[in-house]
This record gives C-alpha cells, structure tokens and sequence, in this order.
C-alpha cells in the first residue's frame, strides 16, 4: 500500500493559498482547504492520505483523530509535536512494508524518515502533485458530464 503523511501545519505554512487563509479567514479554515485538498489527491492517486497537526492548545492527554472525506487527519496530545507522530506513523508504516513518502520542508524530519526507508517529498512539491490531482478530477468530471 502506498501511504503519503503531511506534516499538517508545515505544509499550511509553506502554501502561499493557504498562508493567505490564516491571514484573512482562520487557522481552521486553512487547515479545511489543505484537508479538501488533499483528499482530491487520495482520490487521484489511490494513496492513503495522513495529515498530522501539532495541538499546541489542546488538553487532550491522547491523540484525536478522525477521517475527514478520506484523509486520516490526525490531532497529538497535548505536549507532542507532530514531528514524533509523523516519525511514529513512519515507523509503522516501514515495518508492513508499506510504501511511504512524508510531505515536509522540515529537514530534520526528512533525514529520519529517510534512515527508515521512506521518501520525502517537499510541502511545495505536495503543492504541484495536488494541482496535478486537481486538474486530472476535473478532466474526469467533464468527461462524465
């Protein structure tokens, strides 16, 4: 299986659409689209789609986690940093055998999943695959019109 994890809140960071959304709507809404977005990919690429965001003000003592049109997005608890989640999830992931790809500017992130195996991909290449994904649902929703 092939499964792609995004580092959440580096990705909202490093898109300018969605930098603009934290600008003029709200973290929440920037992290919907990203959300939206990615899971147009999913569907596209027949990926299974992780995005992991840090809690930084959340009390939750365990992490939170949900399926949202098909992404697996994941919340940590509160004081750990989506660094070791995505590390974690990795982890797994490499011992099944999967094939994994983490979605991460961050470099020292990048070096660890690499040592396990897994290929990195920047939040800015993730930016061009999801254009690509999106513009390929719209050839297939215009040939089905």
């Amino acid at each position: 299986m092939q499964r792609l994890i995004v580092d959440g809140y580096n990705v909202v960071h490093a898109w300018t659409s969605l930098k603009r959304l934290l600008s003029t709507a709200s973290l929440e809404v920037a992290r919907d689209d990203l959300i939206r977005r990615l899971s147009v990919l999913g569907i596209v690429s027949g990926e299974e789609v992780t995005v992991v965001f840090d809690a930084h003000h959340s009390t939750a003592m365990s992490n939170s986690e949900e399926t949202v049109d098909g992404v697996r997005v994941v919340f940590t608890r509160k004081g750990h940093s989506a660094d070791h989640s995505i590390e974690r999830l990795a982890y797994l992931a490499s011992q099944s055998r999967d094939v994994i790809t983490v979605a991460t500017s961050d470099r020292f992130q990048a070096d660890l999943v690499r040592g396990m195996g897994g290929a990195v991909i920047s939040a800015l290449e993730l930016e061009r695959r999801v254009i690509d994904a999106e513009r390929e649902m719209s050839r297939r929703v215009q040939r089905y019109q």
